[in-house]
């Protein structure tokens, strides 16, 4: 994949990722917490798959997503450990939200993942100028 096709595929990814957290925020102005917390976690997803395209990586499952930005740019200091935190956790609580039958996403954890959402795009947006990749 060349630097071109790259930058593309960054930007269709941050994209996604704006367009999730659109959908997000139109959720909880519906009280539809399970669907916050579901396109807040994708917002957070997308904006990840982005950042591990600078190295020309990526994985079609959410834990190789995870392990990739923990291993190439967490563990190498390129990514301060919050950002992988606060996907992991989205990604948790978007996991129990979506298969465990018992599970009842409150207000508060929703407005936390959106605002987790909202804060993990503008990082990866702000980290992805730093890194010389226009996502947007």
């Amino acid at each position: 994949m060349n630097d071109g096709d790259s930058a593309i595929l960054i930007a269709n990814y941050i994209r996604k990722a704006e367009d999730a957290l659109t959908q997000a925020e139109a959720l909880f102005g519906i009280d539809q917490y399970f669907g916050v917390v579901n396109r807040g976690y994708y917002a957070m997803f997308y904006a990840a798959s982005a950042i591990l395209l600078t190295k020309g990586m990526g994985s079609s499952k959410h834990s190789g997503v995870l392990s990739l930005l923990d291993r190439e740019f967490v563990n190498k200091g390129e990514v301060p450990l919050q950002w992988s935190r606060m996907l992991r956790n989205a990604f948790n609580l978007r996991s129990w939200g979506d298969y465990d039958t018992q599970c009842d996403v409150s207000e508060a954890q929703a407005r936390r993942i959106l605002d987790d959402g909202r804060d993990f795009l503008a990082w990866a947006k702000h980290w992805l100028v730093e890194a010389h990749f226009s996502g947007s």
